[in-house]
């Protein structure tokens, strides 16, 4: 009995430190990649958060391939890497991987196939994507560089 309370303690206090996978599969957003594709080819600007409508404060894009050990060092915290554009709990896409989080927790994550249009960041849900000679770059609403 005292075996199961203990077992029973140790579950109770890793899930209180986080210890968790975002159980968020990854999923391909062909109408965001075309949304993204003919923004760098037209120019112009758009808001990330219209094109990408919901409930999220941030987000984390990366360029594949990117293991799973280092996605979860980019994101701080473990992560399940599984669905569209994976294999083994990596990301195998040559694109843009988004990890759309609402404070601390990973709302969504979406592929954008082979396109690799976004650079690596971290960005809040105010940043605008512009176009800048056929890729995009993340800015502050008034234009400033965004993220890190």
């Amino acid at each position: 009995m005292r075996l199961i309370l203990t077992l029973l303690a140790l579950v109770t206090l890793l899930a209180g430190c986080g210890v968790t996978t975002s159980g968020v599969p990854v999923e391909f957003d062909e109408d965001l990649e075309q949304a993204v594709a003919e923004l760098a080819r037209s120019g112009g600007s758009r808001p990330l958060a219209e094109l990408v409508p919901g409930d999220w404060t941030s987000v984390h894009v990366l360029t594949g391939p990117a293991s799973g050990p280092r996605i979860e060092q980019e994101l701080g915290r473990p992560v399940e890497i599984d669905g569209d554009g994976t294999h083994g709990g990596d990301y195998v896409q040559d694109g843009n991987l988004l990890v759309f989080r609402h404070d601390d927790s990973i709302v969504r994550m979406v592929s954008l196939g082979q396109l690799a249009a976004i650079g690596d960041g971290k960005y809040g849900a105010d940043v605008v994507l512009r176009a800048d000679g056929g890729a995009i770059k993340m800015t502050d609403p008034d234009g400033r560089p965004a993220g890190r």
